[in-house]
């Protein structure tokens, strides 16, 4: 008889393995769940279930249980800021990417670790007024305008300020599945102050009632536990993040009176989260006096105030990045380039007179996409313009019509029609990966509109470029083609995936 002897440290090991073995086994289980979420038979034209009206704007969500929206791992925002309308600090676990539809603004960041490099200079007073009065300073301001995207890092608090003379229309995409929120796929937004009301009521009232039942107290409760349900019934009148602490504590914790400490819990803030600011919001700003004078006014063209609204922008990053330079900071996250405006038809990477045209913003043309695993693509197609049939090879996408009208047709790998609708301004589609799309503008307009991926180098793949990359011969046995059908198929019509159909007629 032969004893086998373990020491502890082998037992250790083995119930470590085992215990990593099963994890994984959890982690793989929940992640098919998620990824089994795309086995659709169909897909819908989604439009905004939910909508919050604040003092200065409105607020629209999708209802992320759209099992579109769950196969993408992703949640939906659409907010509307009216002149002078303030969208309060807020930060969100899941990383974001926002496009800016209409009208234009300002936007801070406040970055953990990163200097106030904007700083006003103190006044020659008495020390006690100095004291009394000091200087603002805060981290830099970033301008943004009509057709711009714009990336927002997880857990980064920002605000947004409508400076314009129209309302701010932006659209945001939350990556609630993205590998930097490690809460749940619940889409969560934080907001600093106000009292802001539920955005995802959907997916927040079960947790609102287990927190409501979790500090219920049973009837005969000790004479010690009075007290704390006064401060948690206080701690309980707001809905932003400060509302949850008492007015003493925030006072102690702040150095601040009382009064102070009971604003910044926002208990009965009736404006929610867009407020306005009455005679114009006053920040620190590199333009001068005369240049601001001209921004204001109205004797350029729309044209000519975009370009040097442009040039404005660009000098302003440089200078930025200058002055870090000098003190050291060099390029760091601090001074990262958060926008790129895709929109403008000067940089178009894809482009056809007659069809249309398509711009790409990625981790390579902007580098910060690459921490957020998202990048986007703005088409506009001219009337009876075709994106001819192709796929993105390694993301998810969404579609959201900015303007105008048309047609999506959506394939699976059963050659079924998912999808095969018009669709108008203000909706969303899902097209999940490897799906084949096409998209064809109306005939009476255009369509234009902005894909959010889930992938910070999303690749595209078309039908028309695997055939001209494919040979002849394989063409031919795959179709059962004729060698003038093949050569018709591999070298007529477009180059490119814009189409317009009466190129096409003209070709024959």
């Amino acid at each position: 008889m032969i004893t086998v002897t373990m020491s502890k440290p082998f037992l250790s090991l083995l119930s470590l393995s085992l215990l990593l073995f099963a994890s994984a086994c959890l982690a793989t289980s929940s992640e098919f769940d998620r990824l089994n979420q795309c086995q659709l038979d169909s897909i819908n034209a989604l439009e905004p279930d939910h909508r919050v009206e604040s003092e200065a704007g409105l607020t629209e969500t999708w209802n992320p249980n759209h099992p579109e929206l769950k196969c993408a791992g992703v949640s939906l925002i659409r907010r509307t800021i009216d002149p002078n309308g303030l969208h309060l600090p807020s930060f969100s676990p899941s990383p974001q990417l926002i496009f800016i539809i209409q009208g234009k603004g300002v936007l801070g960041l406040s970055f953990p670790g990163c200097p106030e490099t904007y700083e006003e200079p103190r006044s020659s007073q008495s020390r006690q007024e100095s004291r009394q009065q000091q200087g603002d300073s805060h981290q830099k301001i970033r301008r943004f305008r009509k057709g711009d995207i714009i990336a927002i890092p997880s857990g980064i608090p920002y605000w947004t300020y409508n400076h314009g003379d129209e309302p701010l229309v932006a659209i945001s995409l939350l990556d609630t599945s993205n590998i930097a929120n490690q809460l749940d796929s619940t889409p969560r937004v934080f907001y600093l102050g106000g009292n802001p009301e539920t955005e995802f009521p959907e997916t927040q009232e079960e947790q609102q009632g287990r927190h409501r039942q979790k500090h219920s107290y049973p009837v005969g409760r000790r004479s010690g536990h009075h007290q704390q349900e006064e401060e948690s019934e206080e701690q309980n009148e707001g809905n932003s993040v400060l509302s949850g602490f008492s007015s003493e504590f925030l006072a102690q914790t702040f150095n601040t009176e009382e009064d102070t400490a009971k604003r910044l819990r926002s208990p009965r803030d009736e404006r929610s989260q867009i407020v306005r600011v009455e005679g114009g919001l006053r920040i620190i700003n590199p333009k001068g006096k005369e240049e601001e004078e001209k921004e204001q006014s109205h004797s350029h063209s729309h044209r000519e105030e975009k370009e040097e609204e442009e040039e404005e922008e660009e000098d302003e990053e440089e200078k930025q990045r200058s002055e870090e330079r000098k003190n050291g900071l060099e390029e760091t996250i601090c001074s990262a380039k958060i926008r790129e405006n895709i929109a403008d038809a000067a940089r178009a990477d894809l482009y056809n007179p007659r069809a249309g045209r398509i711009s790409t913003a990625n981790s390579l043309t902007l580098p910060v996409l690459r921490y957020l695993r998202l990048s986007a693509e703005y088409v506009r197609l001219y009337r009876n313009g075709i994106y001819a049939p192709h796929w993105n090879i390694n993301a998810n996408s969404l579609l959201y019509v900015i303007r105008g009208e048309g047609r999506v047709r959506i394939v699976n790998c059963q050659g079924n029609t998912v999808f095969d609708n018009k669709v108008r301004k203000g909706q969303l589609v899902v097209v999940p990966q490897n799906f084949v799309v096409a998209e064809q503008a109306g005939e009476e307009e255009g369509l234009e509109y902005v894909v959010f991926k889930t992938n910070d180098r999303a690749a595209v793949s078309h039908v028309q470029q695997v055939f001209r990359a494919t040979p002849s011969e394989v063409l031919a046995n795959a179709f059962g083609l004729r060698q003038r059908q093949v050569t018709e198929l591999k070298l007529s019509g477009n180059r490119g995936p814009l189409v317009h159909p009466r190129s096409q007629s003209q070709s024959h």
